[in-house]
Order: structure tokens, then C-alpha cells, then sequence
């Protein structure tokens, strides 16, 4: 599989350790282009973002609405495989279900992960709940239509479940303009489908919520954070996609943190 790999990285033998950012649903690659890549690297590290198969610049095929989450652990498999040395896998959303399957499956190579409002393990049930409430009309041409564009691409609604109500209105059109169509089989899987099995982690795990996230409840964090025996870092006054807000160095300089002790 052809992926899309933003990569930048220190001088030979320079650099303090590899991080591999995985995005989330309806995404790409781009998502970490302007802030945390080149905030890391700036940290000392080797920095990757991958699209995964069927976004942004990798390789398209015409499965996408029946990839599976395992598809795109696969993805990772892959790209890790390429770098070839231990790295840090930190998830977004969707990308955060996938590195929880990732480190069921191994954690060969896997020096910690950092949930970013992940996809929680218990499932993402309260989600529909809140979004059949909030865009009914909505919710119901996605469901029937496989298919969350209706909702991604409708900005007044993406900015509402997405991101604070301060985001400059004047950003959306460029970032609506990226998003793209995501496997709705996936969507089925952390809902109920395919959730992973949570034990006490084998390599170190940050879990990071937004206290006003809409699609990731802070109550679902804070649920998976105890699965985990973990205690979560909540972002106060901050939503979804937090790390494309203003304010996302305070946050980042808290992941650093951790991925300097490890």
C-alpha cells in the first residue's frame, strides 16, 4: 500500500526519538502539517504523519466505505516498519481507536502512545446519542447514506461538534474543503463492533480529553482513562480538534513532557 508519509527529521543521528502522528476520521495527514510537526521537531525529534489508505495522499481504492480499523492498523504496521525504530505513536480521534488496536496486537517498537480525545474502548455509543439529538436530519442521510459528509461538510454543524465557538468562522471554508468521505465500517466498529480489548498497558499511555469535545464526551475519557488505570489530562474550555486551536502549545508542551520521560 502507497501512503502518504509527512515526514521531518533531524540530522543523522541527531535526533532525541521518533513520533508517528496518526489522524482521525474524515482526515489526513495535513491535520498536524502547520502545528504539532513542526512543534516536535523543534523538540528534538524525528516527526512522521501518515495518511492513512484512502486519505489525503495515499493510495486510494474504491474500498473505503468497507475498511475496516484493522486495515488501517495494518497502515501503521507498515509505516513503522518503514521508519525502522522504536517510536512514539500519538492519535487523534479515530487515530486513537487505531493505536489502541495497534498496541493489543504488539508493542514491538512502540516506546508510548498518547490518546488524543480517542475514540473511547468502551465504544462510541453516547456519540450517535448526541448526534441524532443535535442534526437529526443529518444524522439520518448519513446513517442511510453510509456516508458522514452530510455532517462533515456542512459548516455551521462541523464547527458546532468539532471545534470551539471562538475558532475564527474564517478558517472553515479551507478546512471543510479537506475533509473527505471515511469507511463507515469503521464508524460501525467503534461504535460496538470491533472495540479493543483494555488491560493494564504494557508501554507508557497518555490519555488527553477536551472538556467541551462534542464527538468524544470528557465522561467517555475519563471512563477509558479508568480501564487503563490511568488519570486523564483534560484540556479545559477546549474541543475536538484542539490542536488546530489557539492555545495547542500548552498542550503540546504536556506531551513532550511525557514523551521526555520515556
Amino acid at each position: 500500500m502507497k501512503l502518504e508519509l509527512i515526514k521531518k527529521v533531524q540530522p543523522e543521528g541527531k535526533g532525541k526519538g521518533n513520533i508517528l502522528l496518526i489522524h482521525g476520521a474524515c482526515m489526513a495527514a495535513w491535520v498536524w502539517e502547520n502545528n504539532f510537526i513542526p512543534y516536535f521537531f523543534d523538540q528534538g525529534y524525528n516527526v512522521y504523519a501518515v495518511s492513512l489508505r484512502n486519505h489525503g495522499g495515499s493510495e486510494h481504492t474504491s474500498q473505503l466505505r468497507w475498511t475496516s480499523v484493522l486495515d488501517y492498523v495494518n497502515d501503521i504496521k507498515q509505516v513503522i516498519h518503514e521508519i525502522g525504530k522504536p517510536v512514539f505513536l500519538v492519535g487523534h480521534s479515530m487515530g486513537g481507536f487505531i493505536s489502541q488496536h495497534y498496541i493489543k496486537q504488539t508493542t514491538a517498537n512502540i516506546k508510548g502512545v498518547v490518546l488524543l480525545c480517542s475514540a473511547p474502548s468502551h465504544g462510541s455509543w453516547s456519540l450517535a446519542g448526541r448526534l441524532l439529538q443535535k442534526a437529526p436530519l443529518q444524522f439520518m442521510i448519513s446513517t442511510f447514506g453510509f456516508s458522514w459528509l452530510p455532517i462533515m461538510k456542512n459548516r455551521k454543524l462541523l464547527k458546532s461538534v468539532m471545534f470551539s465557538p471562538d475558532f475564527p468562522d474564517e478558517r472553515m471554508p479551507s478546512i471543510a474543503s479537506q475533509l473527505q468521505e471515511e469507511s463507515f465500517l469503521a464508524f460501525l466498529e467503534m461504535l460496538f463492533w470491533r472495540l479493543p480489548k483494555v488491560k493494564k498497558a504494557t508501554v507508557p499511555v497518555m490519555i488527553v480529553g477536551a472538556e467541551n469535545d462534542f464527538l468524544v464526551a470528557m465522561r467517555d475519557t475519563i471512563k477509558m482513562a479508568s480501564a487503563y488505570g490511568l488519570e486523564p489530562l483534560i484540556i479545559e474550555d477546549a474541543s475536538h480538534c484542539f490542536m488546530l486551536e489557539p492555545g495547542w502549545e500548552n498542550t503540546a508542551d504536556k506531551i513532550s513532557y511525557f514523551l521526555s520521560l520515556h
